[in-house]
């Protein structure tokens, strides 16, 4: 090989690559000491999504912090001690339910594929959507949950679809939806479960391109339908 060939990168593109290397070290090594807390410790700390580095491959975008505390409260809201609340792929809402309400830390679970998730022990579920019903506990599970949040990772029809058929089997009967994904799927997501589009915009921190809304099966004070 002609070492000459081998383009150089320019200064400002170094410092750029530097900078970036540097911020998910300091990520990785927060997060590992997270990893390493006693039980004792980790029941009392306050966890962030600023300890996990989105992954693009798994398509993570996590919500902007206004966001993540808007649909906490809408869980905290439309349940009570005891009732039972699934982030199905939303683990940013997830973490602010637990930081806004940790008296009902007990009540939430978060279905997630990403297994740093794991650190909430029990309650933490590993979900793969191409697997709707095949994650631990599916029959214990059956019937529930009174607060579902959704968020399916990907923008198509069968990754929609197949959250949903989950949403519905951990469904209690009286069950309130909230499903947050892009504009395209408000027919599908009244079809699947009859949500109906409300005035509700998520927003990412990082942003996205593509158009967000909020469906839902119910109405509050705060969210309205459309």
């Amino acid at each position: 090989m002609d070492f000459d060939d081998i383009p150089e990168l320019s200064a400002d593109t170094l410092a750029l690559l530097q900078s970036f290397l540097g911020e998910k070290q300091e990520l990785d090594d927060r997060f590992a000491k997270l990893q390493g807390n006693a039980d004792a410790e980790f029941e009392t700390q306050k966890i962030t999504m600023d300890c996990f580095q989105e992954d693009w491959q798994l398509s993570q975008f996590w919500y902007s912090e206004a966001t993540s505390d808007f649909i906490a409260s809408r869980a905290l809201k439309n349940t009570q001690q005891g009732e039972k609340i699934a982030f199905i792929s939303s683990p940013s809402a997830y973490v602010a339910f637990r930081n806004m309400a940790p008296e009902r830390a007990i009540d939430a679970y978060v279905f997630e594929f990403d297994k740093r998730f794991d650190l909430f022990k029990q309650q933490f579920v590993f979900y793969d959507f191409n697997r709707p019903l095949g994650f631990s506990k599916v029959e214990e599970m059956k019937g529930m949950f009174k607060f579902i949040v959704a968020d399916p990772p990907f923008l198509n029809e069968d990754c929609l679809s197949q959250t949903m058929e989950t949403a519905q089997h951990i469904a209690a009967e009286d069950a309130l939806i909230m499903i947050d994904t892009g504009a395209v799927m408000e027919e599908l997501a009244n079809k699947l479960v009859g949500a109906k589009i409300t005035g509700f915009h998520p927003e990412h921190g990082g942003g996205l391109s593509n158009e967000f809304r909020c469906y839902t099966t119910f109405e509050d004070d705060k969210l309205k339908w459309i």
